[in-house]
This record gives structure tokens, sequence and C-alpha cells, in this order.
């Protein structure tokens, strides 16, 4: 698959076949990047509700162009009509893609609150796009989209969350809110292959 990165946890991965998935197209995304930029999209998928994983312009954006949404039922109700909701554990395919579901705590916010609803997404037996979760339950994949800033997110439960895992790359995400700098990261990363992308670049995973 090849994994093309956006603003925070925004991503398309293209995969083999020729089915183009975008995740969490948020507000971060949405503003540095006019949706047309992402290219042709067969189905879009969604983590959880927090704005700088759902904007209001991705979501208008989206159904002018009448494309397949799965989110959780916490997200299908912001949206209020027109998404597919999936469950904990269930598999499924988008575009198809076959793709597996997973509840996974959204990480505690500054006040130590905790979070939305938040579902992970594991994409062909390979690919995690978490959302704004480090606790993995269990799942184990190659590849892990690894959120290393946060309202509670450190390095440290970054560097856990691979290891929990067990993946071998990691493709660092959101830390343009809570800035953090992933080449840093990288630096003490010593368990898998980091592939820092910027904005508009892709690597094959």
């Amino acid at each position: 698959m090849r994994i093309t990165k956006y603003p925070q946890s925004c991503l398309v991965i293209a995969h083999p076949d020729g089915a183009r998935l975008l995740i969490d197209p948020g507000n971060v995304a949405m503003d540095a990047t006019p949706f047309d930029e992402f290219g042709h999209i067969d189905a879009v998928l969604f983590t959880h509700r927090h704005p700088d994983h759902l904007d209001p312009r991705a979501l208008d954006a989206i159904r002018e162009r009448d494309l397949p949404i799965y989110a959780n039922a916490d997200v299908c109700a912001q949206i209020d009509g027109g998404a597919t909701q999936v469950n904990d554990g269930q598999s499924f395919t988008a575009a198809g893609v076959a793709v597996v579901a997973h509840d996974m705590p959204h990480v505690a916010m500054v006040d130590g609150t905790p979070g939305p609803p938040n579902t992970g997404f594991v994409f062909d037996g390979r690919l995690l796009h978490p959302g704004d979760a480090v606790e993995v339950a269990g799942v184990r994949v190659d590849v892990v989209a690894v959120p290393i800033a946060g309202p509670s997110i450190s390095f440290r439960r970054a560097y856990q969350m691979l290891e929990a895992s067990q993946a071998t790359v990691a493709v660092p995400i959101h830390y343009d809110v809570f800035l953090a700098d992933p080449a840093l990261f990288t630096r003490f990363c010593d368990i898998a292959d980091v592939v820092v992308l910027n904005a508009g670049e892709s690597a094959d995973v």
C-alpha cells in the first residue's frame, strides 16, 4: 500500500488494487489542503468526532461527491445521516479494501476527562490508523500510523504503542496541534523503521 500524509492525522491510503481511501480529513488538513488535492477518493473513514479529525468542509465535499463514509456510532450521530456505522471487531470492505474496526480508547484530555468514542482501523491486515489512541488492545500489525503528540501522548507512549503492536514500520502522525518533532522521535525509536512524511509526501509500506 502507498500512504500519503496530510497535516495532523489525515492519510490517503492507495491499495494495490487501485482503491484510494481517505482517513480523518480534519480542520488542520482542510486548512492546508483543498479537498481536490487529495486526488481521486473512493471512500472515507473517520476515527472520531474531534474537529482535527472531522471537518464540516470535508463533509460537504464528501457529500457533493457521494462518497461512502464509515465511522462509529458517535460520529454517525454527529454526521446525522449518510454514513455506515461500524462496530468494534467488525470486518467490512471499503471500496473493496478489507478493513477491521477496533474500539480503542481516546487518550485522556488535558484536564483528565476521557475523549469521545474512538475507532481504530486496520487496513488489509497490515496497517493501523488508531485515531487518537495509543492503547492497541491486542492488535498486531506491520505498520502503525502512530500519534506522537497530544493532550496526553508522549514519545514514551508512542514507543509503547509500537512495542505492543509489534509493528516494524511507524509513520508519525498527530503532531501539528500539540507540536512535536517527528525527526526527534526517529532518533529515540529503535524498535521500528520510522517513516517521516511531510504534507503531501508518500511512501510505500
